[in-house]
C-alpha cells in the first residue's frame, strides 16, 4: 500500500483494531486531547457521538462513564436534561506528567538516570525503576540505597540484554503495527467529525504506547524500535488533521 492511502472510515477501523478499546481509557483521551483546553466540560451527547464513530456501543459507553464517576475520575453535572461532564481537580492534576510525555516532541534525555545494584531486598523501590534482573535497576529517582551500589553519568554501549528489558517485545511490536497504520492514514479531505475522532484514535494509540515505558532517550531501545519513528508521524498527523479537528471540537465543546 502506498503512503497515505488509508481514507478517513478506513484508518478509523484500523486504528481501532490496533488493540482492543477501552472505552473509559478513550474517554480520558478525548478530554485530555480536546476538552480541557476547551474549557474542561463537555456534554455527555458529544462523548457518544464520538464514541459511537469509534464503534463504542451505547450500553458501554453508558457503563464507562458510570465506571469513571465512581472511581472519581470525571464528575457529572446537569442542566435541565442535559448531563455533563469533567475531570475532578485531583484526576486533572494526575494526569499532568502524562500529557507533557504524550504531547513531547522527542524521547527523554539520559540525564539523571542511575543504576542501582542492591544487597538486600527493600520493599520501596520507585515505580520508574526498570528491573534489569535481580537486585538490579535503572532508575530515575534519587532514592537511598542501604549498603548498595550506585553508579551514574552518561550511559554508552548499553547491552542488547539490558536494552532488551527496557523496551518490552510486546510494545516493539505495538509500536511497528502502529507506525505500519500511520504512515498510511491520508488527513486529507475530511468531514470535521472524522478528522476529530481520526486524531482522537492517533493520540489514543500513541498514548497507549509511550506510556507503557520509561522516558529515554533512543539510545536505550532495542534494535527495530519504532517508537520515535511514530512520534515524528504522530505529530505531522496532528498538525494536518487539526484544521478540521478543531473546527468540529470548537463549535461541540464549549
Amino acid at each position: 500500500m502506498t503512503q497515505g492511502t488509508l481514507q478517513s472510515k478506513q484508518a478509523i477501523r484500523q486504528l481501532v483494531e490496533l488493540s482492543r478499546i477501552r472505552v473509559w481509557s478513550v474517554v480520558i483521551t478525548i478530554f485530555g486531547d480536546a476538552v480541557v483546553q476547551r474549557g474542561g466540560v463537555v456534554a455527555s451527547s458529544t462523548l457518544a457521538i464520538l464514541t459511537a464513530e469509534m464503534g463504542v456501543k451505547p450500553e458501554a459507553f453508558r457503563v464507562a462513564m458510570s465506571r469513571l464517576t465512581k472511581d472519581g475520575l470525571i464528575e457529572r453535572t446537569k442542566k435541565g436534561r442535559l448531563s455533563f461532564y469533567q475531570l475532578t481537580q485531583k484526576s486533572a492534576s494526575d494526569f499532568e506528567p502524562a500529557t507533557k510525555r504524550i504531547y513531547a516532541k522527542s524521547a527523554g534525555s539520559s540525564d539523571g538516570w542511575q543504576v542501582i545494584v542492591m544487597q538486600n531486598a527493600i520493599e520501596d523501590v520507585s515505580s520508574d525503576a526498570i528491573s534489569l534482573g535481580g537486585r538490579t535497576y535503572l532508575t530515575k529517582a534519587q532514592q537511598a540505597v542501604p549498603d548498595g551500589f550506585v553508579m551514574s553519568g552518561q550511559f554508552e554501549n548499553i547491552p542488547d540484554w539490558v536494552k532488551a528489558r527496557i523496551g518490552a517485545q510486546d510494545v516493539l511490536q505495538g509500536y511497528r503495527d502502529l507506525f505500519g497504520v500511520l504512515q498510511d492514514i491520508s488527513p486529507r479531505n475530511l468531514s470535521p467529525l472524522d478528522a476529530a475522532v481520526l486524531r482522537l484514535l492517533i493520540v489514543h494509540q500513541w498514548r497507549r504506547l509511550v506510556l507503557r515505558h520509561a522516558d529515554l532517550p533512543l539510545g536505550f531501545f532495542p534494535k527495530g524500535w519504532q517508537g520515535e519513528d511514530c512520534r515524528t508521524v504522530v505529530h505531522q498527523l496532528l498538525a494536518d488533521l487539526a484544521p478540521a479537528a478543531d473546527d468540529w471540537f470548537d463549535t461541540e465543546i464549549r
